[in-house]
């Protein structure tokens, strides 16, 4: 019950005792109307102890008039609000759909605690109160792949990219990662391939990623460690719009997911694209074609019919300054291998063999050299050249979920063993990596910031250590510039 004021006909205020619950009103008791400072007090006076005396609900403040400080014990502290802030998250994306609490919890401790299973099951009872058994989180993950959990969060995401984030999704970007193990045990998916990482040593999956241009994760998928990221393009890029239902739908990748086999497969389905473009393999003619027109001028464009698309290539003065010391590097590599051939070991860039022996490969150095700073962009589309070269260069979007999934929500080194274990795993990251986005997309602030300013508002459990009453209260946030960013927090996902 709590005290209220109105505004009675005769233009008094009146005191009367409500409360409110499931959203009805209910009116207590009319304790009277004043006009004055003085009869003001005494019917606050009268309510207070009308109040105590029906429900022994007792006014904070008086208590604490009452007792001392050494009186007031806080025996716990929560961060039920981070909890609630990624609850309502999670909802308002959609991932609600599939009905499973088991499955929120560990997707919101793998954003917040990332850790192992085990960890995770003793962060959930400890800091939110949530008490599961471990085989209880591997029995609802297992129960979830087999009921299409990866599935249904995916038709989220995209119903939520378009309602929510209102992205048209005619444009997509693609990009692939690794995920290392730290096994040298080859089972399933796990297997030995290349790195990005730089862990050799260790078996690994490939994993890829499609995001909007505003870098909101659509749609993953796992292929085997050893498959080459070109060889994933095709099916991930048919599977997104069968997804999107959006035939149209123009996909922005790196070079290293363009072969003719897989541009002659997109041109077949229709599929525009935009790709950064191999130039250190066009013929002379062609190279030499490019840097007659562009001439080392800063930012000037070119455009050729390349095998039917369109390759536009710009020069960027910074890049050819990299470009020069990086080729410096690899001509005094070779130097030395020339003059010490006993100790070649690999194959150097600007290193030729010839009858036996080794010689340096002028022909490629002046080829790398036409190319300084020469960077190019292969499309089947009909948009203006700027327009593909931007579109292009928000391809980082990608590389930062990216970094958002294996930094902040840890998503290797992988420790499971078995595939599906393996699966659910990454669908727990994924989901966790859309609420981040999410979090960053409506409020500016990465999740990193945003758990550490979320963190700030604890739930404290308060007793009277004389009487045994308690209560629950949050942290008081006194800095203006945290209360704002707090109550932008709790705004979202309403």
């Amino acid at each position: 019950m709590r005290i209220r004021e109105v505004k009675t006909a005769s233009g008094k205020r009146a005191v009367q005792i409500v409360s409110k619950r499931d959203g009805k009103l209910t009116v207590h008791k009319h304790i009277g109307s004043f006009d004055s400072p003085e009869q003001r007090a005494e019917l606050y006076r009268q309510a207070k102890s009308y109040i105590q005396n029906s429900s022994g609900q007792t006014d904070i403040f008086e208590l604490l008039n009452t007792i001392r400080p050494s009186d007031i014990k806080i025996t716990d502290s929560k961060p039920l609000f981070t909890y609630q802030l990624l609850s309502r998250i999670y909802d308002k994306i959609g991932f609600n759909d599939y009905e499973d609490p088991v499955v929120k919890d560990l997707v919101i401790a793998r954003i917040c605690y990332p850790a192992s299973k085990l960890e995770t099951q003793e962060i959930l009872a400890e800091l939110f109160g949530k008490e599961y058994g471990i085989n209880t989180l591997y029995r609802h993950l297992k129960k979830g792949l087999t009921l299409g959990v990866k599935e249904t969060f995916q038709r989220a995401l995209v119903n939520c990219a378009k309602n929510d984030l209102q992205d048209t999704l005619k444009l997509v970007f693609y990009d692939v990662t690794t995920l290392y193990f730290e096994s040298s045990l080859k089972t399933g998916l796990k297997d030995f391939g290349f790195s990005k990482d730089h862990r050799a040593q260790d078996t690994q999956v490939v994993l890829g990623l499609v995001v909007t241009k505003q870098g909101f994760p659509l749609y993953f998928d796992i292929f085997n460690g050893k498959t080459f990221e070109g060889h994933t393009f095709i099916p991930v890029i048919e599977k997104i719009i069968h997804l999107l239902g959006k035939p149209n739908l123009v996909v922005i990748a790196d070079a290293a997911m363009i072969s003719q086999a897989n541009i002659s497969q997109l041109q077949e389905k229709k599929i525009g694209f935009i790709v950064g473009a191999r130039i250190a393999n066009l013929p002379i003619p062609t190279i030499n074609t490019i840097s007659d027109q562009i001439l080392g001028h800063e930012g000037r464009t070119c455009c050729i019919n390349y095998r039917g698309q369109k390759l536009i290539c710009e020069y960027s003065a910074k890049r050819a300054t990299k470009d020069k010391f990086d080729r410096s590097k690899q001509i005094q590599k070779a130097q030395q291998v020339l003059e010490s051939p006993n100790t070649v070991a690999r194959r150097f860039r600007f290193v030729k063999t010839a009858e036996k022996n080794y010689l340096l490969n002028t022909a490629l150095i002046a080829k790398a050299e036409k190319l300084e700073g020469i960077k190019g962009y292969l499309t089947n589309t009909n948009l203006p050249d700027y327009t593909v070269i931007e579109r292009y260069r928000e391809l980082w979007k990608i590389e930062h979920s990216f970094r958002v999934a294996k930094s902040d929500l840890k998503a290797r080194p992988i420790f499971h063993r078995l595939d599906e274990a393996i699966k659910a795993h990454l669908v727990v990251v994924f989901a966790g990596l859309a609420i981040s986005k999410y979090i960053e997309l409506k409020s500016g602030l990465s999740i990193k910031r945003a758990l550490k300013l979320s963190r700030k508002l604890l739930t404290h459990k308060v007793i009277n250590s004389k009487t045994g009453e308690f209560n629950f209260i949050e942290t008081s946030i006194e800095d203006p510039i945290v209360l704002v960013q707090i109550n932008l927090l709790k705004s979202l996902g309403h």
